[in-house]
């Protein structure tokens, strides 16, 4: 467990520095209008594949142990392959996604959504370190499509840059996909109770995973159509920059989420889920510190003049920043105890509070009102999960706060919560 902790954290770093390196080649050669067009694709093929994770998502993760894996992909797959093509067409229709790039949302919509089926069934088997291996893949992959395209052969345009999208999801996925291959047996191809079970356990978690994904870009839309796609380049870039400070949330997370989905011991799992909101918040707390004293002068040295404004996104956002890594732990443990409706309802109170204060602030303020709308809202869902947590639990507020000395002790916990619990025989 240890091993995959540390394999997990290890391969998210790489992962970060390797979106950074992306980052700073694609604003160095396509500019702040370039990386807005980027971000409104990516967004569309964001919410295609929350879409399509409602049958062939995180509810893979909970089911794989639990059931053939036959009957679970093929109605996966179906499902991906209707949300690709349909969910593209809506976008365009509603004029969220840039006309010319249709059809490529429609492809890598496609690879994203094989891509996540197969990734979750190799999270449902614990093999933890098969995923973070192909995720790293699939940035390297970017990075030197991007590095040779760009820099190499001077293809300046945001072309450049899907077709990166198309070399990394295209390697990962057929990766993924051979390692699952050997988990699949034969099996009946349809069991219409598991297809029930997949829509109604899966509604609740991509539900919430949704509106998550409203709270975290809603704004995107409200920039774009109030300013121009200049200032969402300008506006993404801080978003990814603060982002990258959840690479210790979103390891643990996964660990922890594949960790209690294979558990029945509910002490065990609340006792590690609290040693992980400990470590994770005084982690995150410690790089958001580092990132707010760099002076605007550094981001325009690493992105190119037109960048300067990013410290003041950063500082918008830092409170949600720290909101949303705890909130991953809360998270992860209610999806992975089965009772991810707490997610579902967390994710709409965040997202009231970004259509109410997005269109409220952002004309006004701007990127600095989209940071702050975002922190209000990422705040309001993570207090709503952290009392119903106090109360499933029963845990004192107390509990929650690391004492002096901490810090190197909260690792030391996080062990001994594990080594305990990987003693025990298994049910």
């Amino acid at each position: 467990m240890i091993s995959k902790l540390i394999s997990t954290t290890a391969a998210r770093l790489l992962i970060a520095l390797g979106n950074l390196a992306i980052l700073i080649i694609a604003t160095r050669y396509i500019g702040a209008a370039g990386i807005g067009t980027v971000s409104l694709l990516i967004l569309g093929i964001s919410i295609n594949q929350m879409v399509s994770s409602f049958v062939g998502g995180s509810v893979l993760v909970y089911l794989v142990p639990r059931h053939a894996l036959l009957p679970l992909l093929l109605p996966s797959g179906i499902w991906a392959i209707f949300v690709s093509f349909t969910g593209s067409l809506l976008l365009k229709l509603f004029g969220l996604v840039p006309a010319e790039l249709f059809v490529h949302l429609i492809g890598l919509s496609l690879l994203q959504a094989g891509l996540t089926i197969s990734q979750n069934v190799l999270l449902g088997k614990e093999k933890v370190l098969h995923f973070n291996a192909i995720a790293l893949l699939q940035t390297i992959t970017m990075l030197l499509t991007i590095l040779t395209l760009m820099a190499g052969w001077h293809h300046h345009t945001v072309m450049a840059y899907v077709t990166g999208l198309y070399a990394s999801f295209s390697l990962a996925m057929l990766s993924s996909s051979l390692l699952m291959l050997r988990y699949v047996k034969k099996a009946k191809l349809i069991e219409p109770g598991l297809i029930r079970q997949l829509f109604r356990f899966g509604g609740y978690l991509q539900s919430a995973s949704l509106m998550q994904l409203f709270n975290y870009r809603l704004s995107y839309y409200i920039i774009e159509k109030t300013f121009n796609r200049a200032t969402l380049g300008l506006f993404s870039i801080g978003v990814q920059v603060a982002e990258s400070l959840w690479i210790v949330s979103r390891s643990i997370a996964m660990v922890q989420y594949s960790r209690i989905s294979n558990s029945s011991d509910a002490v065990a799992n609340s006792k590690l889920t609290i040693d992980f909101i400990k470590l994770t918040a005084i982690i995150t707390l410690s790089m958001l510190m580092v990132l707010l004293i760099l002076p605007s002068s550094f981001f325009t040295f690493i992105f190119s003049s037109g960048f300067e404004h990013v410290t003041a996104v950063l500082l918008s956002l830092s409170p949600g920043i720290l909101a949303v890594a705890i909130s991953n732990m809360f998270s992860h443990y209610f999806s992975g105890s089965g009772q991810p409706w707490h997610n579902t309802i967390s994710s709409g109170i965040g997202l009231v509070f970004t259509v109410i204060l997005g269109f409220t602030l952002i004309p006004i303020m701007g990127v600095t009102g989209a940071g702050l709308t975002a922190s209000v809202a990422y705040s309001a869902g993570m207090i709503y999960q952290f009392v119903i947590f106090k109360r499933a639990t029963g845990t004192r507020i107390r509990n929650f706060i690391p004492r002096p000395g901490e810090v190197s002790a909260a690792w030391t916990m996080l062990r001994r919560s594990i080594s305990i619990k990987d003693k025990r025989p298994q049910q």
